[in-house]
């Protein structure tokens, strides 16, 4: 087995010592820094995928948040439509309607009416108990609020009249 070495090891040493393999390790070394210097690009591209893939994400997320406001604004709105739709109806057909159908508006009038004030005030809760004062759909929730608060005292105006005129 040493006999085998010693021409290998002799026939490296004159590579070297003349130079032929140099080249080759050169060459190496060459494709080495450009693999790295690919990786680092590589790495920094993934870097600007991954920012804007975040900032599409945040995007989506207040998107997401807009439309869930618009849906709840739209049933509130057309909710409180409705109640005082069924309300002015109420009043208008008093003095025809039997005690059934009195009762049948009623019931309506608060179906429409209390959902809306639950939706409200967990909204109102959960943003002023998260710390989120400057929200803006907060103050259209209190603004909401005058149109529930009229409901309720037209319909407790409204009780207290009849039992009066009842008696």
């Amino acid at each position: 087995m040493l006999p085998t070495t010693i021409p290998i090891l002799v026939i490296l040493f004159i590579s070297f010592g003349t130079g032929v393999i140099q080249p080759i390790w050169a060459q190496e070394f060459s494709n080495t820094s450009r693999m790295e210097h690919s990786l680092e690009n590589m790495s920094t591209q993934m870097g600007e995928v991954v920012e804007r893939l975040t900032m599409m994400s945040d995007r989506f997320a207040v998107l997401k948040q807009v439309q869930e406001v618009t849906v709840y604004l739209f049933v509130i709105g057309f909710m409180m439509g409705l109640a005082f739709v069924i309300f002015g109806f109420y009043i208008g057909q008093e003095h025809k309607l039997s005690i059934f159908t009195k009762r049948l508006y009623l019931i309506s009038f608060f179906a429409l009416v209390v959902p809306v004030t639950i939706i409200l005030i967990r909204y109102m809760a959960n943003t002023l108990l998260s710390g989120e004062v400057n929200d803006p759909i907060l103050l259209v929730a209190f603004l909401l609020l005058i149109p529930v608060a009229t409901s309720y005292i037209l319909m407790i105006v409204k009780y207290r009249r009849d039992g009066v005129r009842n008696h």
